[in-house]
This record gives structure tokens, C-alpha cells and sequence, in this order.
């Protein structure tokens, strides 16, 4: 299996840890600084608006998206299953940003109800995928190199 070498997983992981922590801090508490120097500055930045705080929750949604599926190429070594573990991480998210966007009243839903739909319905469909498909591992085939090392 070709896997990641040990550093750039360290190092994806580091960084995807933290992305993931600032992501779920934008969508559950919105405007709560973290133990991260200078985010009182980057939040205070932004202000408080309602509707700052609804692009900060779908800005956070998408550093969980982003975070979650890089993090699934990196620590998960096999390749039969990762389009499965894709779907479970970006059904997840799009279920929740089709709940975040379903909640914001500030706009009605002949503006936002079309997103909510799409959203919904992808990921819905990408867990029920990932879910309830039968996968087989597939034969694993050797490189020519690695052929050509153990001759």
C-alpha cells in the first residue's frame, strides 16, 4: 500500500487538527476566540453581525470539509475504502450546511431553500452510499518498479 511517508502525515495532521478545531468553533460557537495567538484579533476583525456570524459558520464548515477529507487521505492507508470514508466525512458535512443555511431566517427560503435542497440531497445520498454499498478489496497490484526490484 502506498501510503504517505510518517512526516507529511505528522505534519497534515498538525495542521488539519487545528483547522478542524477552528472550523467547529465557527459553526457551534461563532465568535468565541481560542487559545490561538492573535484570534481574538482575526474574530474581532470581522465584527458581530448576524449575518457575519452566518458566513463564519458556512467559512467553518467548509475548514471541516477541507480538514476532514485531507485528513482522511493521510491517516487512511488503504485504497479500496476511501472514496467510502470521503463520503461519510462530506455527507456529514453537507448535512450540516444544509442545517446551517435551513436555520438562518435572516433570508427567506426562495433564497436559501435551493441550496438547502441540493445540499441535503448530496449528502444524504454520499451516506447512503457509504453506508449501505457492498465494497470488496481489490486485488492488489504491484508497481513495475516493485516488480522489477523483487526479480
Amino acid at each position: 500500500v502506498m501510503s504517505p511517508p510518517q512526516h507529511v502525515k505528522v505534519i497534515s495532521v498538525a495542521t488539519n487538527a487545528a483547522v478542524l478545531l477552528m472550523g467547529a468553533r465557527n459553526v457551534f460557537v461563532t465568535g468565541t476566540a481560542l487559545p490561538i495567538p492573535g484570534d481574538d484579533k482575526f474574530l474581532a476583525h470581522f465584527g458581530g453581525s448576524s449575518s457575519t456570524a452566518f458566513l463564519m459558520q458556512l467559512f467553518g464548515l467548509f475548514m471541516i470539509a477541507t480538514a476532514g477529507a485531507k485528513l482522511t487521505t493521510v491517516v487512511y492507508d488503504e485504497g479500496t475504502f476511501l472514496r467510502q470514508k470521503l463520503f461519510l466525512v462530506l455527507g456529514v458535512v453537507d448535512l450540516l450546511l444544509a442545517f446551517t443555511v435551513f436555520n438562518y431566517k435572516a433570508l427567506g427560503t426562495d433564497v436559501t431553500g435551493g441550496f438547502v435542497l441540493l445540499h441535503a440531497l448530496e449528502g444524504a445520498a454520499f451516506l447512503h452510499d457509504a453506508l449501505t454499498r457492498e465494497r470488496k478489496v481489490k486485488r492488489v497490484q504491484r508497481s513495475a518498479s516493485t516488480r522489477s526490484k523483487r526479480a
